[in-house]
């Protein structure tokens, strides 16, 4: 008896066998298939991720890794990226470096129903329209200054109205006046007295009596239809769960399709309910295991005789996720402290910490390598470490490997990367971020102004009036030392550092400010002398990353900052988690409460703050990340003197952030106590598989 995942897809092989171009057709992480059937699947284009099917008139348009293709017989494809912006990747191998180019990542693209030559996509920055079926493309900004749009889409009926989603200012409509409006309406909020949550689809499905527009959310349980006379979105559906990802809508006869976690999804449209999609789930199923990759995207034709398609979708890795990173299950569900590496070094404190991990249920230790001011913790070997590197305290790694691995611990390398002073004073500065205006190596300061007494000059008579004053404005350098991200160099020395330290036993490297500076009255001040031409702060990023990914046969993180992890928005920093996300296997964000906005998630019972943070945190990152890395956050163990902390820190504060990893991904977590004070931290009940196990007599939440 066949499995309903075959009836199915047989099904709808057989709904499209009466038309030649009516295949189903299965975007992947490596390229088109065409699928034959339940279990056979024949590669049309390789090489590229296929993200979306997008069928417009008589032929397909694919939002791929090297931007939009076209076709219409499925057996020549051409490219439609003129107008779009390309991304330079810097590559090095063997002492020298060469060029790579691709289209600037798309991030959605919609025909207009009515109109199949008028389509819509987007980058992180940018929307782009083409009224020529993709000939030429014309840019419009983003509607607001961050970057990180998620949804566009586009009508010609009533009007040209272009639609798009921003990720921390919610969604916007372009009219013919060419300015942006924001939409209001009844949108839902993760933090009540924030702005609306990120949109994650609109689609807009053609009537005789004109279009009706759907949308849903990246994180909550909503779906939405616009109002146009109001200019707002209305809710259709809302569901009770804290966190949900709805996506890629549908709209067809027997409700509006999306999908979900697991699933494929069906709106009801009349009792405003929703149910799975059995069917279309099994269809989605049935592709995955024929194509064997990450399946993206699939086209399923409709009946003989229509032009209409019975299921099209993308964003499938929210339905069927395929793990195809070979370090990622290493990395999964560890459970640690960062420590400095002279706690290691001392043997006194060293078995103090190692009882620690014993007691508190963790088997994971980080330590520096390479600390915050670039000097080596270890004595190295390689050629080129050694000739530029410094080491002080050094640890003696083959002795502390072989006695932390004799009790079952899972070893990290933290190597910081881009704040090196070493590496920035070395060779007068070669490879140090420059400071334009002055010439020389950049150091960012704030200015200080004070009142200083006007010295009383020589001679002159004693007063009793108090001295004059006047106003002096001082440079206050921070202690930052930045090199230059875009430098080869700087990547192969730190590249050295994590190669050599794998060699000599420890499980995985982590990689620490990997970023461009972000402070400073100066900051305008700060150039780079080794940005090619094309390269901008993500591709620099991506770059190194490229490289040491090549270069490293192990589990690698990465550290950024927790409102990256929050927002789609690499703002100021280079992170954006969705294009790192291809090169490492865990991320490891900083969720620190004190570190955001007092106020934020804040909403009664204040108490609970730290959990929402860390659970709605992490599930947020790891959607970003579209789930392809472990999400490991950084948690707070430390008291800082600000507003929330100041009442609630205590160890019940530690245990709500630990509840609310567990309660999300549940894949790891990092304790981070500069000072190595960690006795509020709770002991973890941790099963076989690594994972925190809720116990409801112990669980602050349960």
């Amino acid at each position: 008896m066949r499995s309903p995942a075959t009836r199915v897809l047989a099904m709808f092989l057989a709904l499209g066998a009466a038309r030649a171009w009516s295949q189903t057709l299965a975007g992947a992480a490596d390229g088109l298939y065409r699928v034959d059937g339940p279990s056979k699947a024949t590669r049309l284009l390789s090489g590229l991720e296929v993200k979306k099917i997008v069928r417009a008139g008589d032929g397909f348009y694919l939002m791929t890794s090297r931007g939009v293709l076209y076709s219409r017989d499925l057996a020549g494809f051409e490219e439609r990226n003129a107008g779009f912006p390309v991304k330079t990747i810097k590559t090095y191998a063997d002492g020298k470096k060469g060029f790579e180019t691709e289209v600037q990542e798309l991030k959605d693209l919609e025909a207009d129903p009515y109109d199949p030559a008028t389509l819509v996509a987007c980058t992180k920055d940018q929307v782009f329209l083409t009224r020529d079926g993709g000939l030429s493309w014309k840019a419009y900004p983003s509607p607001a200054p961050q970057p990180g749009m998620k949804a566009v889409a586009v009508t010609s009926r009533p009007e040209l109205l272009v639609f798009a989603s921003h990720p921390i200012k919610g969604p916007f409509v372009l009219t013919g006046s060419g300015a942006w409006r924001e939409i209001g309406g009844d949108l839902g909020r993760s933090d009540p007295s924030g702005g609306p949550d990120e949109i994650s689809d609109i689609v807009i499905e053609a009537g005789a009596d004109g279009p009706t527009i759907w949308a849903a959310n990246s994180f909550l349980p909503r779906l939405y239809r616009y109002d146009p006379a109001a200019r707002a979105f209305r809710v259709q559906y809302a569901g009770r769960e804290e966190f949900a990802s709805y996506d890629s809508l549908m709209p067809r006869a027997d409700g509006v399709l999306f999908v979900s976690d697991g699933q494929v999804m069906r709106l009801d449209r009349q009792r405003g309910v929703v149910s799975k999609a059995a069917g279309e789930t099994n269809a989605v199923m049935a592709a995955a295991s024929a194509v064997g990759t990450q399946l993206e995207s699939i086209y399923l034709p409709g009946p003989a005789g229509s032009s209409s398609a019975a299921l099209s979708l993308s964003e499938l890795w929210l339905v069927a996720f395929h793990n195809d990173k070979p370090h990622r299950d290493a990395a999964d569900g560890r459970h640690g402290v960062y420590l400095q590496t002279g706690f290691m070094v001392n043997a006194d404190s060293r078995a103090k910490y190692d009882a620690l991990l014993d007691e508190r249920g963790l088997d994971t230790v980080v330590v520096d390598l390479k600390d915050d001011l670039g000097r080596l913790r270890f004595e190295p070997r390689d050629p080129l470490v050694k000739s530029i590197g410094r080491t002080v305290n050094p640890l003696d790694v083959e002795g502390y490997v072989a006695e932390m691995k004799a009790k079952g611990r899972y070893l990290v390398a933290r190597i910081v990367v881009f704040k090196d002073q070493r590496l920035h004073e070395y060779q007068g500065g070669a490879y140090a971020v420059w400071d334009g205006r002055e010439k020389a190596p950049w150091r960012g300061y704030e200015l200080e102004t004070r009142e200083v007494p006007i010295p009383t000059p020589p001679g002159a008579p004693p007063s009793s009036a108090a001295p004059a004053t006047t106003t002096v404005t001082e440079r206050e350098y921070y202690g930052e030392y930045w090199v230059d991200p875009y430098c080869e160099k700087v990547w192969e020395y730190n590249v050295a550092i994590a190669k050599e330290i794998i060699a000599r036993g420890f499980d995985e490297v982590q990689f620490d400010y990997i970023r461009f500076p972000t402070d400073g009255a100066n900051l305008g001040d700060a150039s780079y002398r080794w940005r090619d031409r094309g390269m901008d702060m993500e591709s620099a990023l991506m770059s190194f990353l490229s490289y040491a990914r090549n270069n490293i046969d192990a589990p690698i993180s990465i550290d950024i900052y927790g409102a990256n992890g929050w927002y789609r928005s690499g703002v100021r920093t280079g992170q954006d988690v969705e294009l790192l996300a291809r090169y490492v296997d865990a991320i490891c964000p900083m969720f620190y409460p004190s570190h955001f906005e007092q106020g934020f998630m804040a909403y009664a019972p204040a108490e609970l703050r730290p959990y929402r943070i860390y659970k709605i945190g992490t599930l947020r990152n790891s959607y970003i990340a579209r789930k392809r890395v472990v999400i490991r956050p950084y948690v707070q163990a430390f008291y800082l003197n600000v507003r929330y902390d100041r009442e609630y820190y205590s160890p019940a504060y530690v245990a709500l952030e630990v509840d609310g990893v567990r309660d999300a991904s549940n894949e790891g977590l990092l304790y981070w106590n500069n000072s190595g004070r960690y006795d509020d931290i709770p002991v973890l009940e941790r099963s076989a598989d690594r994972r925190i196990v809720a116990k409801p007599e112990a669980g602050i939440l349960d």
